[in-house]
């Protein structure tokens, strides 16, 4: 069964936002849909198994992502920083002792990083198959 292709490109963004932005356009169905593909990584990760946009649920995508060493650089410890940053102001209370712990360590330039976080979303997904360009 062939896969549906479906590319990010790295050039079309230069932070989280642009990134969530790029996937909102390639993930979902077409200009002025309502569907936003993620606030949060976990969201994120709930779109990733389809029937939201352009691929149905459990359908079988291939994810290529040009220019992926560029934003891997750009979705580095700092975006990761950011978005910690960002879940922290309303997250759980009881999250948060874990959360402070990665915002620590990204702020230190240690442990995943955003682009790491993503990438080991994505290849949980037995249904999509990456290649990183």
């Amino acid at each position: 069964m062939k896969r549906k292709e479906i590319t990010i490109n790295g050039d079309n963004f230069n932070d989280a936002d642009g990134f969530r932005n790029e996937i909102n356009r390639v993930l979902t169905i077409g200009e002025g849909s309502t569907w936003m593909t993620w606030y949060n990584l976990d969201a994120f990760n709930d779109f990733l198994h389809g029937g939201f946009g352009v691929h149905e649920y459990g359908e079988p995508i291939k994810l290529i992502w040009e220019n992926a060493n560029k934003s891997k650089n750009v979705l580095g410890h700092k975006a990761a920083t950011s978005y910690y940053e960002n879940i922290l102001k309303r997250c759980h209370p009881k999250n948060r002792t874990k959360l402070n712990e990665l915002l620590e360590n990204a702020k230190q330039e240690k442990g995943d990083t955003l682009f790491d976080i993503i990438i080991h979303i994505i290849k949980e997904h037995e249904d999509i198959e990456l290649l990183l360009r």
